[in-house]
């Protein structure tokens, strides 16, 4: 026997819903995409930072000085907006749901 309870419903994207309400489902996959994006950043910064300090590349303070030239800053800001997408790509796709479902003709009655 199965409890209703126990039964995953989808959204249309295939995500799973759980509330009634769908803006909180998207609020739970962004914060759930931005929680992924963190979490590998700092692991990333963590192996930098452990390999740094076992070939003595560099202090912290070094880092904190650190200014980046214009070719860093365009790759960070590529980096920046890859990571903008993916956290937004939710409301993406909720804007694109929404115009395809407004340019689509009436269904006839």
């Amino acid at each position: 026997m199965t409890d209703d309870r126990d039964r995953v419903e989808y959204v249309q994207s295939g995500r799973p819903r759980f509330f009634a309400d769908p803006v909180n489902d998207q609020l739970l996959a962004m914060i759930t995409a931005l929680l992924g994006e963190v979490c590998v950043l700092r692991e990333r910064l963590d192996t930098v930072e452990r390999l740094a300090g076992q070939r003595g590349l560099w202090r912290p303070e070094d880092v904190d000085r650190f200014e980046p030239d214009p070719a860093a800053e365009q790759a960070r800001d590529a980096l920046r907006k890859g990571a903008l997408a993916r956290v937004f790509s939710v409301l993406n796709e909720e804007i694109a749901r929404l115009r395809h479902s407004s340019t689509r003709e009436p269904e006839n009655r």
